[in-house]
């Protein structure tokens, strides 16, 4: 009976564990974005003013909004109550608050993204008077590694994220002046 127990406990242990780390990776998400404008990328072109992106549903409700970042390709997203933790982020190497500050905000963050990810069907792109409206985003998701979270090496534990990737492609020539 003692070996029945045992085994007993050693199924609910790791089913318990299994579980943990599936319903993290649910809730929990982790989102990179670039972006590219056709027509930026050679050198002739200036540089681009500050652009905000929109991620938006199939009915066109804004799931939520971002700042591309001025010196590379990629977008920030802007949480709607804690902003933007990119520069928590940077101080965080400095700073035993910052690195707290920052796994806060990273934590609020995931949590929001995981709640709207899935419904992201167009953006739309606004920089100066430009507005490109409903363009198709391409995006992509991997939820690998959700039952390796409990592993203490740090290449392959930790808490899991699904995390998802996109590509938003614009092209110049679809722009229409922006009258907001």
């Amino acid at each position: 009976m003692n070996a029945v127990k045992m085994l007993l406990i050693s199924a609910v242990v790791i089913l318990s564990i299994l579980i943990f780390g599936y319903w993290h990776s649910s809730t929990h998400s982790s989102f990179y974005v670039s972006l590219n404008v056709a027509g930026q990328a050679d050198d002739k072109t200036p540089s681009m003013p500050e652009v905000h992106v929109q991620f938006l549903n199939s009915r066109g409700n804004v799931l939520a909004n971002g700042v591309r970042d001025k010196q590379y390709n990629f977008v920030h997203l802007i949480h709607p109550t804690h902003g933007d933790c990119q520069e928590v982020e940077k101080m965080a190497a400095f700073s035993k608050e910052a690195r707290t500050s920052w796994r806060e905000c990273f934590e609020q963050q995931s949590v929001w993204i995981a709640r709207w990810i899935d419904d992201v069907a167009k953006v739309n792109v606004r920089y100066g008077n430009c507005l490109i409206a409903n363009s198709p985003i391409t995006m992509s998701q991997s939820r690998s590694g959700w039952y390796l979270w409990w592993v203490p090496h740090p290449h392959i534990g930790g808490k899991p994220y699904s995390d998802y990737s996109a590509t938003i492609a614009v092209d110049e020539k679809d722009c229409v002046e922006n009258r907001l």
